[in-house]
């Protein structure tokens, strides 16, 4: 809010004269047209020219140039109490001692959350060498849609897988139905009771896990064996259609086409394919030779399917 002084003011189309020396106190929100308004008034002031002359030496007198320029910055930067605006073409008007430098944060404070070599390691180390397909995000949980094999014995053939090859045992048995997908956290109840519904209008079955196969995953950074089913694959498919169409919902990827529904028995690291395709052949006679006299080997009766989402688990009942 500027204060000036002129010679007159013209107030709502009417003149205004309070003082005795015809010297009015005017209030305008920028400085300049205080200035603008002053030498108008000055200008365009009829007659007696020297009472102008002498009322510009008389504020000239007060006012010296460095005082006036004080007035103006001080004004520039109080707010209107007229309008209260913010008025940010005032931001600038800064005197130069008040100006100060941003104090920069400390290394240790901006280097607080990075891992370590030692760490990467570690992290590498409880993982068995393994990646992420996808980094993880707050609030989304890896998920996947599969069917429970845990209860087939197939000890015997993973042994000896193991020792045929430099491989390691997978952490549990089952068959995926679908892709692993990341789900945003108010996606689950969703996705899960779109499941639920087609689920329920697909008959129970029978898989039969018993043919010798090898798979990589999409990455090409981890090669798996297992057995993959040669009865069942009808109604396996169906279910996978279900979780397609829903997936597809929520722009999510469907299942592989062609599907190969299989049980993984164990893994290594890297596109390891053609080394262990080679291997096919001769492992899969060594497999013929332990299940010979164990009948209905790889044969399950399957009720349900079942969704892992980050660690809640989820049971889709067939009919």
């Amino acid at each position: 809010m500027a204060l000036s002084l002129i010679a007159s003011y013209d107030s709502d189309n009417t003149d205004s004269d309070d003082s005795d020396d015809g010297i009015s106190v005017v209030i305008h929100k920028n400085p300049q047209h205080a200035i603008n308004a002053a030498k108008k008034a000055n200008k365009n002031e009829p007659g007696n020219s020297e009472k102008n002359n002498k009322k510009k030496r008389s504020i000239g007198s007060v006012l010296s140039a460095s005082a006036l320029a004080r007035a103006r910055i001080k004004a520039a930067k109080t707010e209107s109490v007229l309008d209260n605006v913010h008025r940010p073409e005032f931001d600038m008007v800064k005197n130069s001692s008040e100006e100060t430098a941003a104090i920069p944060l400390p290394s240790t404070v901006l280097t607080m959350f990075d891992k370590t070599e030692e760490q990467e390691a570690l992290d590498q180390a409880q993982f068995n060498g393994r990646i992420r397909s996808f980094p993880h995000e707050k609030n989304n949980w890896a998920s996947f849609i599969y069917i429970d094999v845990s209860d087939l014995d197939l000890d015997e053939v993973r042994n000896m897988l193991m020792s045929e090859m430099e491989v390691e045992a997978t952490e549990d048995a089952h068959v995926s139905l679908s892709r692993t997908v990341s789900l945003r956290h108010h996606w689950i109840d969703p996705v899960i009771q779109g499941i639920t519904n087609g689920a329920k209008d697909i008959d129970r079955f029978t898989v039969k896990l018993d043919k010798l196969q090898v798979y990589c995953n999409d990455e090409r950074t981890r090669t798996f064996v297992g057995l993959q089913a040669t009865t069942g694959v009808k109604q396996l498919t169906k279910l996978t259609q279900v979780v397609n169409n829903v997936f597809q919902e929520f722009s999510l990827p469907k299942f592989y086409n062609p599907p190969s529904f299989h049980v993984s028995l164990v893994w290594c690291l890297g596109d390891k394919t053609k080394q262990i395709g080679a291997l096919l052949p001769s492992l899969e006679m060594k497999m013929l030779d332990l299940i010979e006299d164990v009948d209905d080997f790889g044969k399950i009766f399957i009720k349900d399917a079942h969704c892992k989402s980050g660690n809640r688990f989820f049971d889709f009942k067939l009919k």
